[in-house]
């Protein structure tokens, strides 16, 4: 009988709009999880196979020796596709001209990702490829036709073999950004190896293996494979690489973790805040099924069908809106993209449906409990059971069950505690500034009839009403600021790293007397170019006189010196200057002063290695030189981006006492491609390493993530001002009450309207205030430990938080309460009773 009698009671409650509150709670809760995840898992397929271009692949090994063949073996057998590379120099020979070549032996099926850029001749059209060349041909990059003086069609000599240069090559898709082989290098087909019998046992080659497939696949593979690796061999992927673009990623991947958070805090909060209210809306009802009889089992029985019916109702609502928003979102973003955004999983369906049930069954579990205890005396004194509406315990529930959901949809305690910490940071602020505020408004002294004299008296009388509202409007104005103020810190570091304006071309092995033509060309041609650096290298080989400890030889029983300083084994790239360069900032001392003496400012990263400090005399031995340069400072430098950067800059006195050579980077255009050609042409021994395209690639990477973001972002947004409007929906009715009393005692319409918007405005105002205050806190902690940038302040948001939460709250409130306001008393005691 009570199952009847539940079913026409849900029929009614949900006509009448009681169920209203927490069926949009719920539903917000699934959709939101679903489309944030969704788009996100999406997003994120999409561009790590997008990244993966960089390498060719999705993974690689590496190794400097042979590799086993049962790894192409097994890999097959979990259905991976692979590619075969071998890198090793060998020289090349044409027209009586021999130049030294860096050849990639590449197997047919490379690249798995990307595509290899080519040219029919020299003055074609690039367009991409899905293959290297084929056996018996070679493609060789743009300097060696201008060198050996061919053209395609050619024959060229490589090793013992004698193959046809059948392509220029301009681009291939795993290109390092950097190499000192420039415009020197050879795409050969892996079966032509042995053709040019410039591999054998002893010789320097480079071997490496690529893999594509499934990622589940591709995890189960390297499951088998990591014990069997040697220490000189290299698994990989794109967010392995030392490189701005994996940083990023990891960044990007990082931010969109923290977007789908605060989605899972706002629509919590949302739950919470809607199940509290929809219970206490039923105290009445139950107070009067009590009092004709019903049994606190039917009663139990009647609302937990309630809630498992809007449960399910819910559920599945908030799973179709949700697919049609990330459908819609996927599309819209598909085509700024320019690509199709791969298939989302089915964890997003088990993610968002499991937080819709744990949502309602733990926000509700305790209010339901506190339903069922109202007395039936309530009929007659309606304040009985108002002592319910706050419980200790609901709030604890709440807050363990919004941090184990973070937790588990994060798989990061780090994180999700300084998300959580913050976020309880700002309800204890506001609770106290609630508290203190509410309470001073009876002693203002404002005069009577005034709007801000009744708008305080409402915040005070409502003080902890107001306190929970003032809370929820703080958490989501918090999580907005946080979210928007992250995005623009990224995409600016992101912006700097790749600036439109970078060079995209570097010329290197340029000789002292070809600086001022190569100078001239740039200049006559229009090219916007960088300086002219001075190259040469050397090796710190003392500190104030005392030694690094020196290679000893094993074979002859040497051993070394425990008690020698420990240096550095490289002989870095070095360079003089007169001006402190770009992307360059002095961090101790000073730059060079007007002195006889030989001067070096130092990387501050090496400070510690060769433990350095101000005055000490480094003594640098350049090929058999020796020269001494006092330290007068230590620099950062941001090696992220692609401007030139030295680990030591000595002062310009340096200049005429070692042999250099110079480079150089520029900006090209594709309508400097000829003359380029006609600069290699008249100047055969420089080098050319054209980047042009790998930026391409960084910068339409970048701009997909930044899009991404952007509309992740907005979902959030979106799903902050539903928490808000919840909030105003569940002071509805109390609201009605009020506008009645005030009428009846004679209030106009315009007093209690401003009074209403006054009200707003300060709720919004100060949480706006406490959520920059705490964003700007936690962001300092978020940037340094999860982005790896430095941390900062942010003024700004100091003043975009409460201007923008008192105009954001006081719009959605009195937007909410508008109607409220415009009817006549008779209709609103309709309402309420």
């Amino acid at each position: 009988m009570w199952v009847k009698l539940a079913f026409k009671l849900f029929s009614q409650e949900f006509r009448r709009g009681e169920l209203t509150i927490i069926f949009a709670a719920i539903a917000l809760a699934v959709l939101t999880v679903f489309s944030l995840s969704s788009i996100t898992e999406r997003i994120g397929l999409n561009i790590e196979q997008k990244s993966s271009d960089f390498i060719a692949a999705d993974r690689r090994l590496s190794s400097n020796h042979e590799l086993d063949s049962s790894y192409i073996t097994k890999a097959k057998e979990y259905e991976l596709q692979t590619a075969q590379m071998l890198f090793f120099d060998s020289m090349l020979f044409a027209n009586d001209e021999l130049v030294l070549g860096s050849v990639k032996a590449t197997s047919n099926e490379y690249p798995l990702r990307g595509q290899v850029t080519i040219k029919d001749h020299l003055n074609g059209i690039s367009y991409d490829v899905d293959s290297g060349p084929s056996q018996g041909n070679v493609w060789l990059s743009e300097g060696l036709f201008y060198t050996l003086n061919i053209k395609v069609g050619d024959k060229v000599e490589l090793g013992a073999g004698i193959f046809n240069v059948s392509k220029v090559l301009m681009n291939e898709p795993d290109a390092p950004f950097f190499s000192l082989s420039g415009n020197k290098r050879v795409l050969l087909n892996y079966a032509d190896i042995e053709m040019t019998q410039a591999v054998q046992p002893g010789s320097r080659v480079f071997h490496r293996l690529l893999f594509a497939g499934e990622e589940q696949q591709i995890q189960a593979y390297y499951t088998w494979l990591k014990p069997k690796l040697k220490r000189n061999q290299n698994w990989e992927g794109i967010k392995d690489r030392q490189s701005p673009l994996g940083e990023n990623l990891l960044r990007a991947e990082r931010f969109l973790l923290l977007a789908g958070l605060f989605g899972i805090m706002l629509a919590a909060v949302a739950m919470a805040v809607s199940a509290k209210r929809y219970c206490e809306r039923q105290y009445d009802p139950v107070a009067m099924m009590k009092t004709l009889g019903g049994s606190r089992q039917v009663i139990r029985n009647i609302f937990l069908l309630h809630l498992t019916m809007v449960t399910l109702f819910s559920v599945v609502v908030g799973l179709l809106v949700g697919f049609i928003l990330q459908y819609l979102g996927a599309g819209y973003l598909s085509q700024f993209m320019g690509t199709e955004l791969p298939a989302a999983g089915f964890k997003p369906w088990l993610l968002s449906a499991l937080i819709g049930v744990v949502c309602a069954l733990m926000f509700s579990l305790k209010p339901l409990l506190d339903l069922f205890d109202i007395p039936p005396l309530r009929v007659l004194r309606r304040n009985l059971g108002d002592k319910l509406a706050i419980s200790r315990l609901h709030v604890s529930i709440s807050i363990l069950t919004i941090f184990l959901l973070m937790w588990g949809f994060s798989g990061n305690i780090k994180t999700t505690l300084i998300l959580f910490t913050s976020t309880l940071l700002v309800i204890a602020i506001l609770f106290a500034i609630s508290r203190l505020l509410f309470a001073a408004g009876r002693r203002l002294g404002l005069r009577p009839g005034s709007s801000w004299s009744l708008a305080i008296a409402t915040l005070q009388k409502r003080a902890n009403a107001n306190a929970v509202q003032l809370i929820s409007f703080a958490l989501a104005i918090k999580l907005m600021l946080f979210l928007v103020v992250l995005k623009n810190d990224l995409i600016t570091d992101w912006q700097m790293q790749i600036p439109t304006d970078a060079p995209n071309m570097f010329i290197i092995n340029i000789a002292e007397n070809e600086v001022e033509p190569i100078q001239n060309f740039f200049i006559s041609n229009d090219i916007p170019h960088e300086a002219f650096y001075p190259v040469f290298s050397g090796r710190v080989d003392a500190v104030n006189g005392e030694e690094f400890a020196k290679r000893v030889s094993k074979q002859e029983n040497e051993e070394q010196d425990k008690d020698a300083r420990r240096g550095v084994s490289r002989e870095p790239n070095l360079t003089w200057l007169d001006t402190l360069p770009d992307g360059n900032e002095i961090t101790e001392g000073e730059w060079f002063s007007d002195s006889d003496e030989i001067q070096v400012s130092v990387f501050d990263g090496w400070k510690e290695v060769l433990d350095l400090k101000l005055g000490d005399t480094l003594t640098l031995l350049i090929n058999e030189q020796i020269i001494e340069a006092k330290v007068t400072s230590f620099r950062k430098v941001d090696w992220g981006t692609i401007k030139p950067n030295f680990v030591m800059i000595l002062s310009p006195n340096m200049a005429g006492k070692v042999p250099v050579t110079y480079f150089s980077a520029a900006q090209l255009k594709d309508s400097d491609t000829k003359a380029i050609s006609q600069l290699l042409h008249q100047h055969p021994t420089i080098s050319m390493i054209d980047i042009k395209s790998r930026l391409e690639q960084a910068q339409s990477i970048i701009a997909q993530v930044t899009l991404a973001i952007g509309f992740v972002l907005s979902i959030v947004l979106i799903s902050g001002a539903l928490v808000l409007i919840s909030q105003v929906q569940a002071s509805l009715a109390e609201r009605m009450q009020e506008v009645v009393i005030l009428r009846t005692l004679g209030a106009r319409g315009k007093l209690i309207k401003l009074a209403t918007l006054y009200e707003f405005l300060m709720l919004g105002a100060i949480a706006g205030f406490v959520a920059a205050f705490v964003s700007d806190v936690a962001l300092l902690v978020i940037q340094q430990q999860m982005f790896n940038v430095e941390g900062r302040l942010h003024p700004y948001i100091w003043l975009l938080g409460p201007s923008s939460g008192a105009i954001f709250v006081a719009l959605i409130g009195y937007f909410m309460v508008s109607n409220t306001m415009k009817q006549n008393t008779q209709g609103l005691l309709r309402k309420i009773a």
